[in-house]
């Protein structure tokens, strides 16, 4: 299961901190996780795609081709919201 972090307004407007959750075979980078979340019920998962969302890899800078996978710790940290 990947790990997925969220941060500051980011964890306040989805919800959460943290979730641990199987993805999906085609969410296979960055691009395809936030548009596959961004589809989530509630306004506060498509703040992922404005781009305004720093993501982290395994606590590496990530672009949106970073591949990602299913023992990836994934950080979504608002850039600002």
């Amino acid at each position: 299961m990947a790990k997925l972090m969220y941060f500051a307004q980011l964890a306040e407007t989805v919800g959460r901190t943290a979730e641990d959750t199987a993805l999906p075979a085609a969410v296979v980078s960055v691009e395809t996780l936030i548009a596959w979340l961004a589809r989530r019920e509630g306004a506060g998962w498509k703040t992922l795609t404005e781009g305004k969302v720093a993501v982290m890899v395994n606590r590496k800078p990530a672009t949106m081709e970073t591949v990602v996978g299913q023992s990836d710790e994934i950080a979504f940290i608002p850039e600002r919201l």
